[in-house]
């Protein structure tokens, strides 16, 4: 074996042949070849990555050996640039003798004779399919968990505790609204988060551990549309060889719509609360002034149960529409309909729609009209009737809402020297839903019951 001392003796050829030899045990393929790209050396790495063995690749163009013909142009670039004398280092596809073709990274440098002539090149390979496949897959589940924390809407986040600097994601990025970083300042957070619950966050170590990676819920203020936002924030402290704390791990996530379902839920129940209330306290007002004035028992369960049922009418149509409005038209055929069956209760007037309290109202109090017509006024006698009209006069805030009802062609009316619960109901518990705008009154052709008031005011929807 040529000792290192006599190498130098060597001609320029075989000297970059001998040194190629010296790097035959390394894990690396080893090529020399000249400057037209003629092989000289072919290690046994070589031998094992691209499957030509010395003898067949020694004096072959390294062309024809390992690049595939779409990596001709690339290679002839790369021979370009050795040849001007520089290094090339990168990730090329080459071919193996059986044809199929797999990633390499290369490192290809000139070699120069003592007077700085360039005579050849040497190029160390290393296959990187197992790298490649590892990044891919690597990749594959990054990717996979950036889905994921998108769709989940979680951000995540790592807290040099030491340093203060935050290693952030994409999706943490777009949940604070901040532009897309890959690390910020724990001190920015600060001015993001909303006043009122800036005392919620620990940002530095003179917080406790607890304190740091408690479950925690704040708003924050986005920075790009300004949009007040609820997160919340879960974390665990990661210690370093000390067991002192070195980084906080965790991950914040939007509940801006669970807490707006929590308020709903909130709100619902206080107008459940407020509902059954003003229901009950109205079946018990309708129940004790029924047994007061009623003439006996049966009277009182019969008149009892007709007014239920009105007041049920009532509910049903606002609960059909989520107890917002309901409509005057479905309110009026409603209450008159167990008394219409001859068809001498005539309605006319637009569609409104009426706030629940007023609509309630209006029911209860058509209920009692239709109850005395029936049995003192116009519908106790074949020839009366009963005119129901509403219009409405103006626009916006100004529009008013003028309703009457009027009967005709029944006994001759007088007013009552004693008034039972139902005129009480209409001319005082009742008109105050219409904003003490309604009366009643005892003309001798017959009962006149109207309204006129804002219309505005008889559409509040706001609980009495």
């Amino acid at each position: 074996m040529t000792s290192l001392a006599s190498a130098g003796n060597l001609d320029p050829s075989r000297q970059v042949h001998f040194q190629a030899q010296l790097l035959n045990a390394v894990e690396q393929a080893v090529i020399a070849t000249d400057l037209d790209g003629i092989v000289t050396y072919w290690n046994r790495c070589a031998e094992r990555v691209y499957g030509w063995s010395a003898e067949e690749a020694l004096g072959r163009d390294i062309l024809e050996l390992n690049i595939p013909a779409e990596g001709l142009p690339q290679a002839e670039e790369i021979m370009d640039r050795l040849r001007a004398g520089q290094v090339w280092s990168g990730d090329i596809v080459l071919r193996h003798r059986d044809g199929h073709t797999f990633p390499v990274h290369v490192t290809d440098s000139p070699v120069l004779d003592d007077s700085g002539q360039m005579i050849g090149v040497v190029g160390i390979s290393m296959e990187i399919s197992d790298r490649i496949r590892t990044l891919a897959a690597l990749t594959g589940s990054e990717e996979r968990l950036r889905i994921a924390q998108h769709a989940g809407g979680i951000g995540t986040f790592e807290w040099n505790i030491r340093s203060g600097e935050v290693m952030v994601t994409e999706e943490f990025c777009r949940i604070w609204g901040i532009g897309s970083h890959t690390s910020v300042r724990i001190g920015a957070f600060a001015e993001f988060v909303h006043p009122d619950d800036r005392h919620l966050i620990a940002t530095s170590l003179a917080s406790s551990l607890e304190d740091l990676v408690a479950y925690t819920e704040y708003r924050i203020i986005r920075q790009d549309d300004r949009q007040v936002r609820w997160l919340a924030r879960r974390g665990e402290i990661v210690r370093d060889d000390a067991g002192q704390p070195a980084r906080l791990v965790g991950a914040v996530y939007d509940i801006t719509d669970r807490k707006r379902l929590e308020e709903q839920r909130q709100l619902l129940m206080q107008e459940l609360t407020h509902r059954v209330k003003n229901t009950l306290a109205m079946v018990q007002a309708i129940s004790t002034q029924t047994l007061r004035t009623a003439p006996s028992l049966e009277a009182a369960g019969a008149i009892f149960s007709e007014r239920l049922a009105t007041l049920a009418r009532a509910n049903d149509t606002l609960l059909q529409e989520k107890w917002s409005s309901a409509s005057i038209r479905v309110i009026v055929e409603g209450a008159i309909r167990p008394h219409n069956d001859h068809g001498r209760i005539h309605v006319s007037g637009p569609d409104v729609p009426l706030g629940p309290k007023v609509a309630l109202a209006l029911s209860l109090t058509l209920h009692e009209l239709c109850t005395n017509a029936a049995k003192y006024g116009a519908l106790s006698v074949d020839a009366g009737r009963v005119e129901i009209t509403w219009h409405v006069s103006g626009e916006g805030a100004g529009a008013r809402f003028r309703f009457r009802w009027q009967e005709s062609g029944g006994p001759l009316v007088k007013p009552p020297q004693r008034k039972g619960f139902g005129s009480r109901l209409i001319e005082r518990s009742l008109a105050s839903s219409f904003g003490n705008q309604a009366g009643i009154t005892y003309e001798p052709t017959g009962v006149v019951w109207s309204i006129e008031a804002s219309l505005t005011a008889l559409q509040e929807q706001a609980p009495d």
